[in-house]
């Protein structure tokens, strides 16, 4: 195999790479997805931990007013609420100056955050993760959709 730094280069290799018909072994299918997950090492995650739509009698009351999530990573919690067309927050257990909303449908907004920690906004559509920087590291929600 030769490798190429010139775009003509490239894609000639990557024409060739695509029309072979041999079956790629499982142990570098394995190796690929395990390249994969390193894509956002830089980044430290807060897990979902709760989310009141998952909620068993949620489905009995039929739709919920208010959502509540909240996420946590290594004593960082963020707590959110949604309440119609606005989000309402609050990171316990560090000081921010400000939360990035990052949505695929408006791009990057930065969201103030006072000094109790609470800040607020216009629910974002379609998918939209939350993220906070807390000594040098930037930690980033899950995607996650806030309005059906």
């Amino acid at each position: 195999m030769s490798f190429s730094t010139d775009d003509d280069g490239l894609m000639e290799e990557l024409a060739r790479a695509v029309a072979q018909t041999e079956t790629v072994p499982d142990h570098r299918r394995e190796a690929a997805r395990a390249a994969f997950t390193w894509r956002t090492i830089d980044e430290e995650l807060l897990a979902l931990t709760h989310d009141s739509l998952e909620l068993a009698d949620a489905a009995v009351r039929g739709a919920l007013d208010v959502r509540t999530l909240g996420f946590e990573a290594d004593g960082l919690s963020l707590e959110l609420e949604v309440d119609g067309d606005r989000v309402f927050g609050q990171v316990l257990d560090a000081e921010v100056a400000e939360v990035v909303v990052e949505s695929t449908d408006a791009g990057s907004q930065h969201w103030p955050v006072d000094s109790s920690g609470v800040f607020s906004g216009a629910v974002p559509h379609g998918p939209v993760r939350f993220a906070v920087q807390v000594g040098g590291v930037l930690r980033h929600t899950p995607w996650i959709v806030l309005v059906p």
